[in-house]
């Protein structure tokens, strides 16, 4: 009895570590080449730059055109640089479309991929540096914007709920993987950390 119950306890860890995958979708760059390491492409174990998250992808060099409006009561996102050390700056290290996919800091034992010189190509992926038609990222979301905006939730003791999260040394900071989640969070669409099934993920801090 125990031997089956210990059985149905290592069957459920595993479903669960299988659920949360990058393994075939469009974040598993190792599809185009086999044999290539999946996670070489974003991390290292050893050399990473910056060394937190373990990062492994050349950084892009590029300032960014920030979403602004007369609306928009946020301040400090405006024109920020791709190698600033933020989450986002991370992401746009491939979704600016100016490094290649397979640019990296440490190769591997597998050597470089054949793709380093290939960059995001012209879909939805590749945002580009103009980012004005894009949710701004990289500005503080705290109690000062909170009560200037009107239209914003008040953080929660805790953090928010759905999977959204804040970055930064303060933990105040809205960055891409505040929405998004590289990893594919289950039951959400493609690389979102909740469903925004009713625009649930949208009302988390929206108030509309």
């Amino acid at each position: 009895m125990r031997k089956v119950l210990f059985g149905l306890l290592m069957l459920g860890v595993a479903g669960g570590l299988l659920a949360q995958t990058v393994v075939g979708t469009p974040h598993d760059m190792s599809a185009a080449e086999p044999n290539t390491e999946i996670c070489v492409f974003c991390h290292t174990p050893h050399g990473a730059v910056p060394d937190v998250p373990l990062w492994n992808h050349d950084l892009s060099a590029q300032t960014y055109t920030a979403y602004d409006s007369v609306t928009m009561d946020a301040t400090d996102n405006a024109n920020w640089a791709g190698n600033n050390g933020s989450i986002s700056g991370m992401c746009m290290a491939c979704h600016d479309g100016t490094i290649g996919l397979g640019a990296l800091v440490n190769n591997g034992p597998l050597g470089a991929p054949t793709n380093a010189a290939t960059t995001m190509g012209a879909v939805t992926a590749n945002l580009g540096t103009d980012l004005t038609n894009d949710h701004p990222v990289v500005f503080s979301y705290n109690a000062a914007l909170v009560a200037a905006d009107g239209e914003l939730n008040a953080v929660p003791v805790g953090g928010f709920a759905n999977g959204v999260q804040l970055f930064g040394a303060l933990g105040v900071t809205m960055e891409c993987a505040s929405c998004h989640d590289v990893h594919n969070t289950p039951g959400a669409a493609p690389f979102l950390v909740t469903t925004n099934a009713g625009s649930a993920l949208c009302l988390t801090c929206h108030i509309k």
